[in-house]
């Protein structure tokens, strides 16, 4: 009776010393790149688009987003001019599909603000000119200029980063 036992005890020491070799010998998994912040993606977008990033200065809090849809970001930045047409909106939402939601929130206000009746010709063409998408987890309002070529140059200096 006592071998077996010893005999159980062996096999059970040994067999719980190879499981604990195999999980040393597994390499912990690789961590991702650290995922950039929206301070540093607008930092890119004004390097890439100096003229057009001039236009825009103070930062401002996200209140481009409702409440309901500010609950689900993590991390934003949002500059703008003092009227609020000239502006660079990027942010990081805790999940895809709430990126596909605030994305939809985007394109709503651009579309409304395209209809305001209180912005100038001028200014209407800014936000009609207006680049709005997502990436993962980011999403974008860019209105630098009111021609299209300074806004998706600021978009592709975004996608880049990302």
């Amino acid at each position: 009776m006592e071998r077996k036992r010893s005999r159980r005890r062996r096999l059970l020491f040994v067999v719980f010393a190879l499981c604990m070799a195999v999980l040393m010998a597994v390499e912990a998994p690789v961590q991702a790149a650290a995922s950039p912040t929206c301070s540093s993606l607008y930092d890119e977008v004004k390097k890439k688009c100096s003229a057009g990033a001039k236009k825009v200065s103070k930062k401002s809090s996200c209140t481009f987003l409702g409440y309901s849809y500010r609950k689900k970001v993590t991390d934003f930045y949002y500059a703008t001019d003092s009227d609020q047409v000239y502006c660079v909106c990027i942010v990081k939402a805790d999940s895809k599909s709430n990126a596909k939601k605030i994305k939809k929130q985007f394109d709503e206000i651009k579309k409304s603000n395209q209809k305001n009746k209180y912005l100038s010709s001028s200014e209407k063409k800014v936000v009609k000119a207006a680049q709005v998408g997502y990436s993962g987890c980011y999403v974008w309002y860019v209105s630098l200029s009111s021609g299209s070529s300074t806004n998706k140059k600021a978009v592709k200096a975004l996608k880049k980063k990302l």
